[in-house]
């Protein structure tokens, strides 16, 4: 049955544990490099958007 879906067989079982162990870290890796990323920019945009709020709530601040 193998042959008629040309799969490849493997016997010992380890290598192909191995190679799913890799594929699996180089596939959850990525997202949390990605999700890193967003949180920098997430919370710099918080900061940016708490610093227009305590601008604009007193804007003759800088004048007095």
């Amino acid at each position: 049955m193998e042959i008629l879906l040309a799969q490849h067989v493997s016997h010992d079982g380890g290598g192909s544990l191995v190679l799913s162990i890799i594929a699996l870290v180089g596939m959850i890796i990525p997202f949390f490099i990605l999700a890193g990323v967003c949180w920098v920019f997430w919370k710099a945009k918080k900061r940016e958007e708490a610093e227009q709020r305590r601008a604009s709530a007193w804007p003759n601040a800088h004048s007095s």
